[in-house]
């Protein structure tokens, strides 16, 4: 008897609300990031907005959603002007001022290296780069081997505020080529019609690397980390029962 009263009292812990439920706990999503996170007639949507808004729901958790720059987004999560953020990639810096969700991805994603197609260059190691200019959105980490060629002066890098102004760098033949999240730019391209002008080489700059929800170390909620595991715990759910990837065939045909 005792035993089943604490595996109910467990329950009901793990799945009270956090200190601030009677107010909406304020997330920040990429504002350029479409399929994953864009506004649709004016309303958050995007397979991460989704997702975070039914596991909102499911575990009873009042959320708002807006949409920043990326470098504002980053800047607010890390001075706890939010409550969290999707979608990060794992690093030792960012696990300085956020807490990862890290038991279930938001999403994973394949980043590339896109060039106009008469300009397409060979790319099977990061020497083929040398002398190359390429693009990446301001703020984005691209990895260690990455940031290691460019800090060795194999190739030069070009920032860019967001993916439709490294397209017209490099179609203004201001770079080579810009690294993209394959999902993002295509998505970027087709309404641009420039889905057959522009193309990608081959060879994955991030192969399958697992992005995360996360929450601010500096906001001022109480019990994160009973958050966390109740977040984790919904998102476990929804990959299993399929709502995942029913939410994802709303934006992308691959799933």
């Amino acid at each position: 008897m005792k035993l089943i009263f604490l595996s109910v009292f467990c329950t009901l812990v793990m799945f009270a609300a956090p200190a601030r439920a009677a107010d909406a706990l304020l997330f920040v999503a990429d504002k350029d990031f479409a399929p994953y996170s864009m506004l649709v007639e004016g309303e958050p949507a995007g397979i991460d907005v989704d997702v975070l808004t039914e596991v909102a729901r499911r575990a009873g958790v009042n959320l708002k959603i807006e949409f920043k720059s990326w470098e504002t987004l980053v800047s607010m999560v890390k001075s706890g002007e939010c409550d969290g953020a999707t979608s990060f990639f794992k690093t030792p810096d960012r696990e300085q001022y956020a807490m990862f969700m890290d038991a279930v991805p938001i999403h994973v994603s394949d980043y590339v290296i896109f060039t106009k197609v008469g300009s397409k260059f060979s790319f099977r190691t990061y020497e083929d780069l040398r002398g190359k200019i390429i693009g990446k959105v301001a703020g984005v980490s691209l990895g260690d081997e990455f940031n290691a060629a460019r800090s060795g002066g194999i190739m030069d890098t070009k920032e860019y505020t967001d993916i439709s102004d490294a397209v017209r760098g490099l179609l203004e033949g201001e770079i080579d080529g810009f690294v993209g999240n394959m999902d993002v730019t295509y998505y970027t391209l087709k309404p641009m019609g420039m889905t057959s002008s522009i193309v990608y080489l081959p060879k994955k700059i991030i192969d399958d690397k697992p992005s995360y929800a996360v929450l601010s170390r500096a906001t001022d909620i109480e019990g994160k980390d009973m958050l966390i595991r109740k977040f984790e715990h919904v998102m476990t759910q929804i990959r299993e029962d399929g709502t995942y990837n029913k939410i994802a065939k709303r934006y992308l045909f691959r799933f």
